[in-house]
């Protein structure tokens, strides 16, 4: 159903984005540890662990690569990242070990590195393994321990470097809190006012906050989510928190604002092969199944997508046009009529909509006709816009692009549509011998918008609103569709 009525994201996060769909579900955290892969001295300690229980402090369910395949289609996740940890002990997982997951199918694996920047003298040192590295595989991020590693976020020369070199590179840096059971964790190094002052020195990269506890610290750092644009949030099993799957994510979802202020910043990780994928994706989407329709559907497009726009040069795709999701598809030129009064310049305009119901957003359109027309007559300053939809089932919005507000109305029109019409007089053969059953489309396209709208050039600039913005309506698709727009320039 997501993807029946999905919004145009391009509106939202750029043309590459528009469909979500062309993307694969991402598993954000799998650790580097599989049977059948060769371990660093490192890992081998972690796997050799023992608490004074006698019980190992990271549970392995010592599966294959293989078998972790099977569980990501079993899932329908398409990649994983594959994480090190460098708690800057004799035990964690290596970035060697990552390496040897990743280059096993790097069409499914990314890696993710982990260093001790506590341990390194000189950013060079770190740059010489990170470009030997990256000659070798895809790395999405980095991910740091400062709890374990004793690193002081807001006063670090290493990572004072390595923001910049990240932010070059679009790797994420990858905070974890330190909810682990090993010995001799430092928590005030992973405080709230030092997470808050580290996000505000570096705003322009992006920063993951991992391994937060629902019972505790994952509703206090989620409101620096609402402060920062640049935090992403991750949820894995440390977050269950003696819950099953779906109670943690109803539990997370509940929370006021969460899902409003993170639906396009969540990352979910299964931390396989502690847990296993299959259970996450579960309690997420019977966690979902009840929410209102506009929450469950941007949740199930976006919950393990939003990955994929963390760097798109590593999570690309291929072999796919993305021009078949342009929704301009065709803008004539324009026939022009002059007398000596004004000149109207007519423009007929093919676009397409790729969802049942959309809203697509016109106003750089409008923009750009705008100015074609202008720069044919560059001694005109005043004049108007008249734009009109031919189609019975379309119609045109005026609102304002927030992009909250564009996807409540984007959901709202599309609950309507898909109201039962099993009742209604419109649901029977139509004069051209074909079905007809959508007397919703009819319904909506004459209560909302407007079928034409004349909009006021003055000085050469549309006279219109600072937040107005405007939209297309369209229903029973995907369709193609034209748009009539004329300039009239007043001499």
């Amino acid at each position: 159903m997501e993807r029946l009525y999905q919004p145009d994201f391009s509106c939202i996060f750029g043309k590459s984005f528009a469909n979500a769909f062309l993307y694969g579900q991402v598993d954000s955290l799998v650790w580097a540890v599989f049977k059948d892969i060769d371990k660093s001295e490192t890992l081998q300690n972690l796997l050799k662990l023992k608490n004074p229980d006698g019980h190992e402090y990271f549970y392995n369910r010592n599966i294959s690569i293989n078998d972790e395949k099977v569980e990501l289609d079993c899932s329908n996740i398409q990649l994983a990242l594959i994480q090190g940890m460098n708690l800057g002990r004799e035990y964690g997982i290596a970035n060697s070990d990552v390496l040897s997951v990743v280059k096993k199918d790097s069409k499914i694996f990314i890696g993710v590195l982990s260093y001790n920047l506590s341990n390194i003298s000189s950013f060079n040192d770190l740059l010489i393994d990170l470009e030997k590295i990256e000659k070798e595989i895809k790395i999405a991020g980095i991910v740091l321990f400062p709890s374990y590693t004793k690193l002081d976020l807001a006063n670090n020369s290493v990572l004072n470097e390595l923001m910049p070199y990240c932010k070059e590179k679009n790797y994420f840096i990858k905070i974890d809190i330190g909810n682990l059971a090993f010995p001799e964790n430092y928590p005030e190094f992973t405080s709230y006012e030092k997470i808050k002052s580290f996000l505000s020195k570096y705003p322009e990269n992006i920063v993951v906050l991992s391994g937060l506890d629902i019972s505790g610290d994952l509703n206090l750092y989620y409101q620096l989510v609402k402060l920062y644009n640049n935090l992403w949030i991750e949820i894995d099993p440390r977050c269950i928190s003696g819950m099953t799957p779906t109670d943690c994510f109803k539990e997370i979802f509940s929370i006021k604002g969460f899902i409003q202020n993170c639906w396009q910043r969540i990352l979910i990780g299964s931390a396989t092969p502690t847990l296993e994928i299959s259970q996450i994706v579960r309690g997420f989407l019977e966690a979902t199944e009840d929410l209102p329709f506009s929450q469950k559907c941007i949740l199930r497009t976006w919950g393990f997508r939003n990955g994929n726009r963390l760097n798109s040069s590593i999570f690309s795709i291929e072999n796919i046009d993305l021009n078949q999701f342009e929704t301009i598809i065709k803008i004539e030129n324009p026939y022009v009529l002059e007398s000596e009064n004004e000149v109207n310049l007519v423009y007929n305009i093919k676009l397409r909509s790729f969802s049942i119901t959309q809203l697509l957003y016109l106003t750089q359109l409008i923009k750009d006709v705008l100015s074609d027309s202008l720069n044919k007559f560059p001694n005109l300053q005043n004049g108007e816009v008249f734009i009109r939809t031919y189609h019975t089932t379309t119609s045109l919005i005026v609102n304002e692009h927030e992009f909250g507000n564009y996807l409540d109305m984007h959901y709202m029109f599309a609950e309507i549509t898909r109201k039962d019409s099993s009742k209604a007089l419109h649901t029977v053969r139509a004069l051209e011998n074909r079905a007809d059953f959508n007397p919703h489309d009819h319904e909506i396209a004459t209560t909302y918008g407007h079928k034409q709208l004349i909009l006021p050039i003055i000085k050469r600039n549309l006279e219109i609103g600072s937040r107005e913005s405007f939209y297309i309506l369209v229903t029973f698709g995907p369709r193609i569709f034209q748009l009539y727009i004329r300039i009239k320039l007043l001499k």
